[in-house]
């Protein structure tokens, strides 16, 4: 079954599970007719009424074949001696973006792009009602290194603590918050459009940047304008529409500027609000946790010294070249 241990030197979590099979070669078991090699859907968007586990669908969840986490274990928290132990109580799900096979981020239309952001909203939704699950991670990975081309889909991953990565952004917001009694990130988003030597795109709700400190060259937040905590309260129909609209134009932008190189995706998003175990754990995250998504492109160049992220190339470069790229790319669609 797995479990998740915690290191008490560094006070992160690992999760220890023996590997299982590879995947099943031939036939891709996510595109329409092959829904039979699948296990059973958890959800789908389908038009014209066609039925579950079936052709006909427009976005489609299923259960991973073979699981991080489950929903059917029980919730264990246990001592082995001085180490503490979790059960992998969660979900480990695949959202199946397009029925087409070889749709990527920068070939898929608009409109597609936004039922897989609203296919996000609904998972967390459904996933945060569960009391026993207290983060959820959505990510996307395009072109992993050794991996071989595979129909589009993103993971949604729900687990039984908080990831550490986002326990560490929210303990640095709270603490920025408590010394400013302001958002970080609202700041940096003022911060940013006032400087603009960062910004790639402005849009009525977000604003698409190249971090200060970014860690690999190509990498790129987008920020919501408006303050919000949570993606699945924040999103809304003009929000759904301008947030596909620039994830459209950024990928192709890496397509055509960049040489389609290889990224990964990440929604931040506060974890589950219902769902506390210190009485004043998330006081205030409403106020200064701001959700947010980062794209780190260039995978295989990351550089770590001790820990510390080494790049070679200036942000405010990467931006303009990144702007530059942006405005070819709109002018060959024009």
């Amino acid at each position: 079954m797995g479990q998740l241990r915690k290191d008490p030197t560094r006070g992160r979590w690992v999760l220890v599970r023996p590997k299982r099979g590879a995947d099943m070669g031939g036939e891709c078991a996510l595109c329409p007719g092959a829904e039979g090699l699948t296990p059973p859907e958890i959800a789908a968007y389908r038009k014209d009424g066609s039925a579950p586990n079936g052709p006909g669908w427009q976005v489609r969840v299923v259960p991973e074949t073979d699981p991080y986490f489950r929903i059917e274990h029980d919730l264990v928290r246990e001592g082995v001696g001085m180490y503490d132990t979790i059960t992998p109580r969660g979900a480990s799900e695949i959202i199946v973006e397009s029925p087409r096979h070889d749709d990527t981020l920068a070939t898929m239309s608009e409109e597609q792009i936004g039922s897989v952001l609203w296919m996000y909203r609904d998972r967390l939704t459904d996933l945060k009602r569960d009391p026993q699950i207290r983060d959820i991670l959505v990510s996307r990975r395009h072109k992993r290194p050794g991996v071989p081309a595979h129909h589009p889909y993103s993971r949604v991953t729900a687990i039984p603590i908080v990831f550490d990565d986002t326990r560490q952004a929210l303990r640095k917001a709270r603490e920025y918050f408590q010394y400013k009694r302001r958002c970080l990130y609202c700041d940096m988003v003022r911060e940013e459009i006032t400087a603009e030597e960062r910004l790639v795109e402005v849009t009525p709700h977000f604003v698409l940047l190249v971090p200060y400190a970014s860690r690999v060259p190509l990498e790129a937040w987008i920020l919501p304008r408006q303050h919000a905590c949570l993606f699945e309260e924040a999103l809304r129909r003009e929000t759904a529409v301008d947030l596909a609209r620039l994830l459209s134009g950024y990928f192709r932008t890496l397509v055509t500027g960049f040489g389609d190189p290889a990224w990964e995706l990440m929604l931040h998003t506060a974890p589950n609000l219902g769902m506390k175990i210190l009485q004043s754990e998330w006081a205030t995250v409403r106020d200064d946790y701001h959700w947010h998504v980062e794209i780190v492109g260039q995978t295989e160049r990351a550089n770590r010294l001790g820990g510390i992220y080494v790049n070679d190339v200036p942000p405010e470069e990467v931006a303009a070249q990144l702007r530059e790229a942006w405005v070819r790319d709109r002018g060959r669609g024009a």
